[in-house]
């Protein structure tokens, strides 16, 4: 699936099934813009969520994953380094970048300058995240030409594992660089 980053108007994009290829109950909507120098994650569904129980809003939180999440891949064009975030719900978030797949990179820090919000309620969420472009460039990471993977992972503890990555053989990985679309951007 090709993911769209707009210099304008947010584009919104759906994720529809997880990974098994099931259809969910109520889709997951997601986009990516550019504003000012921020690259902009937002995410939301009209259905319930469990979020992580040390989860506090706008903070870095371990372990995201293990409860339900929203979360973006970016990696560079030849899909080698990349950045792994995750957005709680409720603006929580956490977020590391890799060398290869699953090997955290030691010299990298936690991105600075992130701002996030979220908003949950009985009737479903939505969250936000900003990554100053800064960031991304420090890592070698080009937004405007770089390999892009939003996922989600919701329905705790028995998960449902979403993505736009065009890779869904066997057990749920998300961790597969080479198979995230090449961004599009758009105005």
């Amino acid at each position: 699936m090709q993911n769209i980053i707009s210099t304008g108007q947010p584009v919104t994009q759906r994720l529809t099934h997880e990974w098994y290829g099931t259809p969910v109950n109520a889709p997951v909507e997601f986009s990516f813009t550019i504003e000012e120098e921020y690259l902009v994650f937002r995410a939301a569904q009209a259905a319930p969520v469990t979020i992580h129980p040390e989860a506090r809003p706008g903070e870095f939180t371990e372990e995201l994953w293990m409860y339900d999440t929203a979360e973006f891949f970016v990696a560079d064009a030849e899909g080698k380094q990349y950045l792994e975030f995750n957005l709680c719900p409720n603006g929580a978030w956490w977020a590391c970048t890799f060398t290869e797949p699953r090997v955290r990179d030691a010299t990298a820090g936690i991105p600075v300058g992130v701002r996030t919000r979220g908003e949950v309620t009985p009737a479903g969420w939505s969250c936000c995240a900003m990554l100053p472009l800064a960031y991304f460039r420090s890592l070698g990471i080009d937004v405007y030409d770089c390999r892009l993977a939003a996922t989600c992972i919701l329905n705790s503890p028995d998960y449902l594992f979403l993505t736009t990555s065009d890779d869904q053989r066997g057990e749920p990985d998300f961790h597969r660089p080479w198979s995230w679309a090449i961004a599009r951007v758009e105005p």
